[in-house]
Order: C-alpha cells, then structure tokens, then sequence
C-alpha cells in the first residue's frame, strides 16, 4: 500500500492543504484544496491576529482536519509563515490551531521557507542545469531564491506581500497610479539588499510560484497575452488595465478568480519592483511552492536523509570545537535520557543530539560564557530544515547545559524539554574531563512532579572521580533553585 503524506501551509494570504502518494521517488497529488483566510489583514495596530481572523482560520484547519485525520503523526507537516512569525499571540493561537488541526505546527525561518519553495518548485519544473531564480509572493512576504537542479543556494526572504501592501496602499480598495507607484517602491525599497545577492548576471532563468503570480498570468490571459512568459511591458499592460478599473470590485476579469481581487494589486505592484530591482526581462509561472517542498522534505526525511542532521554537523565543523567532545557528550546524554524517560519521541531525542553536538559552538565566539552564545548561533544560523520551533528547543538546551537555571526557567514547565536539559547537563558534567569514560550501572528516574534521582551501584566510581562527585551535588542545588528536586546518591 503506497504512503500518503500531508503538507499544510498556514500562509499570510490562504491555507493550503496538499496530499500527495508517495511513488518511488515522485509524490503523485491525490488533493490540493485551498481557503483565502487572509491572516495578515487580521493583525491588528499592536500585532495581535484578532480574535474573528483566528477563528476563520480555526474553522479552515477543522474542514483540514477531517482529510487528514487518519494520517500517521509522521506523515503531516504543517507549517506557519510571515504572519504567524510576527504576530505577538503566535504562541497561543498555534496552541489552538493545534488543537483543532490534531497535528503540530512548526513556524518557519524566512530563509527555511524559501529553500522549500525552491525544492518544490524544481520537483514540478523539468530537470535543468541552468541556475534559475524563484520569486514566492506571499502574503506578508516574498521569498528570493536562486539554486539549480534540486538544491537552492541563495535564500532570502522579504517582508512585503500582496495582503500588506493591498491594505496599506489601496486602502478600501481603491486603485490609483499614485497609490500603485508608491506601493511600487516600498518593494523596492525591500528589495535593495537583494539586488547584489540575486541580481540577473547570477542565474539564468526566473520563475513565479505564488498565487499572485498565477492571478498575473491569468490577467494575462485575459488580455490574450502570453500567460507562460510574463514580461516588463505586459506588467505595464496589466497595471495599465487595473488603474482604469479604478476599484477592486470592478476588476471583472473573465480569468481572475473573485478571491484574488482584493490582493492582485499589491502582488502586481510586489513582482513589478522585483523585475525592476533584479532586472527581469521576463519571469513564467511555476506550480511548485512550499507545500510542494515540504511533501518532498517529509520523503527526504522518511529515507534517512535528514537535512537537519547535515546542518548541525556544517555549524560543529564551522566552529572548529571538538567533534569528539561533542559525540561523548552526545552518546552519554543519550543514555542518561533512555533511562529516565525510555518513552520518548525520535523529535525529542533528535533534538537532544543536535543539543549535545552544538553544545560548544560558542567557543567560536569566546569561551567566556560560550553557552549564551552556542545558543545565539544555533537560533541565527543558516540551519537549513530547522523550523523555528527546532531552533529554539536546541538553543534553549544549549544556553541552559552549563550555569544556573534561571536563564531557561520558563521553559521548564515543558517537562520533555526539562528531562532533555538534565540528561545534557549531567552528560556534560560526566564528561568534563573530556575523554572516553565508562560508566558504572547507575539509575536515574523520576521519582514525581519535578523531583528526579540519580543513584550510583557501586560508590567507588565516584570517589576515583572526586570533581564529577562535587559538580553532581552542585546540580542537586542548582535544580532546588528553580523549584525542582534532584536527588544524587552514592
């Protein structure tokens, strides 16, 4: 029986749903459904989603819900852009949003999502060897990609959109040359410190891949122009056409869909000052897009082939620490977290092994307080295929495996996370002499709510190992000072 695999894109614009079937190394679509929610437009003045946007796109992942409510935890990946990245409630609407939707939902770095873009655009492109530049219009964001083949190699990503600059520029959907030109160059102005890194001497070929694009192409086909190639003078054409309609209600287009209409003038105005800025002659349509390569990334993933593992291996080596230390910190952490809590998930102990490999990457920096800035790395890093949600788990991990608690005390009512943070701390502190050690049979288990123990067989390992037996009654009051109790006997 073939595998099904999910991928939700909770974007800025529209929620999107794609299932695919896995066939050898091709994911063939079985669904693609999408709902225009329009999250950017429910930010409110302190950017807080209101309470009637959050329940619109609560209602999308309930109708989600029930394609994909037979699906293996693994075989779903949904994922938040622009708008839940900003948004200061991100953390408790995703906590509702996954309640409704029965999956997690991870947000993604700017630069992670536009590598998905990329890899999903190049999966329904033919196979070419020429460097090609992807623009994703979103939302309340546009992605800047170049890459040849499979794998991107440039990632930016932008902050305007379609929905915010519509809202800002259009207001009560009026359309005016001058409102157009000056939503014109506060894309421009984004743009800027793109034009060096993705200007056209660097690739060959430009695609589209967002809804606006296809909205482009549409109206392009309406005024029987080419639809495939989309040039500088049929962008001047469309504008032309759009600013004489003079309102959204009136663009009454054969070919644009009614969803569309009250953000195409921000998406035309976006791909306008991109094609100036990076000097596109032309620009066609790519059917890709980042729920193509998230399907693509959970296939990856489902092979073995982990490009998170390949990333924190790039930063370890880039810092130049201890591959050594870091795999004896790792192997021991490890050990320490199947004993107390065997059940764990792979995410957790994934997450506790790119902890243990980078817990020393701040040495690049200083090796004064190289914790604080390990985890600075980690969250600031080109780590591609960690979603902000890894990221953060590993650099909290990182900050806190060395030092008091009170650095990392809020994170310490997520008792996965805890029991990960005293499996490296205790790893780090055995292996402080930084050489391969064998352990005595010990036990280490929960003993209730914030109370652990840590018990030794044999006592005379420890009395051969005097400053591991000092740093272990150290943690004992470290712990009591965050209202946890760790108990540490001979």
């Amino acid at each position: 029986m073939s595998i099904r695999l999910a991928a939700i894109d909770l974007g800025s614009n529209s929620f999107r749903l794609e299932i695919g079937r896995i066939e050898g190394n091709e994911i063939i679509c079985e669904h693609y459904g999408k709902e225009g929610v329009r999250l950017a437009a429910g930010l409110d003045s302190n950017g807080y989603l209101t309470e009637e946007v959050q329940q619109k796109a609560l209602d999308t992942l309930a109708r989600f819900r029930e394609k994909i409510k037979d699906f293996k935890p693994e075989h779903v990946r949904a994922v938040g852009t622009q708008t839940i990245r900003i948004a200061q409630n991100n953390k408790a609407f995703l906590r509702r949003a996954q309640d409704v939707l029965g999956f997690p939902i991870e947000i993604l770095p700017g630069q992670e999502e536009a590598r998905l873009v990329f890899e999903g655009c190049a999966h329904r492109l033919p196979l070419s060897d020429k460097k090609r530049l992807v623009i994703d219009i979103g939302g309340g964001s546009t992605e800047l990609v170049t890459g040849s083949g499979l794998h991107a190699d440039r990632c930016e990503s932008f902050h305007v959109g379609c929905v915010n600059l519509s809202l800002h520029y259009f207001p009560n959907g009026e359309i005016t040359r001058e409102g157009y030109e000056a939503a014109k160059l506060a894309a421009m102005a984004e743009f800027q410190e793109g034009r060096e890194r993705f200007n056209s001497t660097l690739w060959d070929e430009a695609y589209g891949s967002s809804g606006s694009m296809e909205a482009i192409c549409s109206l392009a086909k309406s005024f029987g122009m080419d639809s495939y190639t989309i040039s500088q003078e049929r962008l001047c054409e469309i504008r032309d056409a759009m600013i004489a309609k003079g309102h959204v209600d009136k663009l009454d287009f054969p070919d644009l869909h009614r969803s569309r209409k009250e953000v195409i003038t921000g998406g035309l105005a976006v791909l306008h000052a991109a094609c100036d800025a990076l000097n596109i002659k032309s620009i066609k349509f790519s059917a890709g897009a980042l729920r193509v390569g998230l399907l693509y990334e959970q296939l990856s993933r489902l092979n073995g082939n982990d490009l998170r593992e390949s990333s924190a291996w790039e930063l370890l080596r880039y810092s130049a620490v201890s591959e050594a230390q870091a795999k004896r910190v790792d192997l021991l952490a490890q050990k320490l977290l199947q004993r107390l809590f065997p059940d764990a998930t792979e995410d957790t102990k994934k997450r506790l092994h790119w902890a243990a490999l980078l817990h020393e990457t701040g040495n690049l920096i200083s090796h004064n307080r190289f914790h604080r800035l390990g985890a600075y790395l980690i969250e600031h890093f080109d780590l591609q295929g960690f979603s902000i949600n890894d990221r953060h788990w590993v650099s909290q991990l990182v900050l806190g495996h060395r030092g008091r608690l009170y650095k990392i005390e809020s994170q310490l009512d997520n008792e996965t996370w805890a029991k990960s943070l005293l499996a490296l701390r205790l790893a780090s502190i055995i292996a402080h002499k930084r050489e391969d050690i064998e352990l005595p049979d010990f036990s280490l288990t929960q003993e209730g709510k914030r109370h652990w123990r840590l018990s030794f067989k044999d006592s005379s390992w420890l009395n051969k190992h005097p400053l591991t037996h000092f740093l272990l009654q150290r943690e004992v009051d470290a712990w009591k000072a965050v209202q946890y109790q760790f108990d540490f006997e001979k």
